[in-house]
């Protein structure tokens, strides 16, 4: 076969299947799921919100239980700025062109919109919650270079929440709450893809039980999230092919308590296991992974101080050997050139680099900002730099791409609290 057509069509199959995956490259550590990291006082406690969160957007998007413990009537509104860095070299085994580029991807704006309403007025020792944020998605883009293929593209998925939270007991509280999610997937190929997207549906079910005066204990299961883009990309003359991509399910516990310091001092923990092994595109890419945070919060007066730390496991499935299934269903029609263990592992470098492990963070809130009821949550993060080899190759460690990523995230959030 001609080269230049088997280099067409190998491009054709890298920039597809790997765009897809762009969603995945740089939001961890919840692979490219956010978990309250991005929100107005969990993201200065590394995202740190399962039994005890002290912002709206947390309660609505988190455990739906917790929201029970919201009196009144508040409404959140802020925004958090997420910037991603990723540094590429690859020695050209894959592409047939050696290249180092960093991804040209720039700053994303992540809105933070919540609001709960107490309904004790009405006879009901409950509180319903509203919402507005991002809950996965980003992306990556390294067509500066002409030896990446023109890999590039994003993924983005905004979630509308409703929820309940219901005080059975002075301690116990149930949850229950409903993602409609709008996403929407740009491959980034002018002749052969559109930007589609999808909507998609989630159930949170959730619970707290407070174990005496200082210490409260929450667990959530929150379920897959599926989206499936029509017609994404054009296959044959006729023939366009409508990949499907799933969210993991999760399963998270986290407990807070705030014995010290007269009840000033809050230490809270949170503990999450995502089964990305199980989710349709994913499972030939990643393993389960499990996700922990630790979060402080110190209360002096009308500030309040806010520190954490969070590690994920590198989700990397490093026993992929390819082709993965449902890419390679989706792109059968494009050409004879494999989705074999090579391309795997370069789209696994290049779009899927979700290999963080550590994230600082550290915020501050002040109630009575500007006017009374009026509070300010402001915080910033890093996720600490971490680099992988992927493949067999010509490079220093051995692999044919490494990938070294980094990020730093800041957002702020006013609340007005109306009683």
């Amino acid at each position: 076969m001609n080269k230049a057509i088997c280099a067409k069509r190998l491009t054709s199959v890298v920039l597809v299947a790997g765009v897809i995956y762009s969603a995945t490259t740089v939001a961890g550590p919840h692979g490219y799921d956010l978990h309250n990291t991005l929100a107005p006082a969990s993201g200065g406690m590394a995202g740190t919100s399962l039994a005890r969160p002290q912002d709206v957007t947390s309660a609505v998007f988190g455990n739906p239980a917790t929201m029970s413990k919201f009196k009144g009537t508040k409404f959140s509104f802020g925004a958090t700025f997420y910037m991603p860095e990723v540094d590429l070299t690859h020695d050209g085994s894959v592409t047939g062109t050696a290249f180092s580029e960093s991804s040209g991807t720039d700053i994303f704006a992540v809105p933070n919109v919540g609001v709960t309403q107490d309904l004790r007025g009405l006879g009901l020792p409950a509180t319903l919650g509203l919402g507005l944020t991002a809950v996965s998605g980003i992306g990556a883009e390294f067509r500066a270079d002409p030896g990446s293929l023109g890999a590039g593209a994003e993924f983005i998925i905004l979630g509308v929440n409703a929820g309940l939270g219901y005080e059975l007991s002075n301690d116990l509280s149930l949850g229950a709450a409903a993602t409609i999610s709008f996403a929407e997937l740009d491959l980034g190929l002018s002749s052969t893809s559109a930007a589609t997207h999808d909507i998609g549906l989630r159930a949170t079910l959730g619970a707290t039980y407070d174990m005496g005066p200082a210490t409260t204990i929450g667990a959530y299961y929150q379920t897959k999230l599926k989206h499936t883009f029509d017609n994404q990309v054009q296959t044959t003359a006729t023939s366009y092919a409508s990949p499907t991509i799933e969210q993991p399910a999760n399963i998270g516990i986290g407990i807070a308590n705030n014995s010290l310091m007269g009840g000033d001092l809050l230490l809270a923990a949170d503990l999450i296991l995502k089964f990305w092994d199980s989710a349709e595109f994913w499972e030939d890419v990643y393993d389960d992974q499990t996700v922990f945070s630790l979060g402080a919060q110190l209360t002096r007066g009308k500030w309040k101080y806010r520190l954490g730390y969070g590690y994920g496991e590198d989700p990397t499935d490093t026993g992929t050997t390819g082709p993965i299934g449902g890419i390679q269903q989706v792109f059968s029609n494009i050409g004879p050139i494999p989705l074999n263990q090579a391309v795997t592992q370069y789209i696994q470098a290049t779009q899927a680099e979700v290999i963080y492990e550590h994230r600082l963070t550290a915020g501050i809130g002040y109630t009575d900002f500007l006017a009374p009821g009026l509070d300010l949550d402001a915080h910033v993060g890093w996720q600490l730099a971490e680099d992988r080899d992927y493949g067999t190759g010509s490079l220093s460690g051995g692999g044919h791409t490494n990938a070294e990523t980094y990020s730093w995230h800041a957002g702020f959030a006013l609340t007005w609290n109306f009683n």
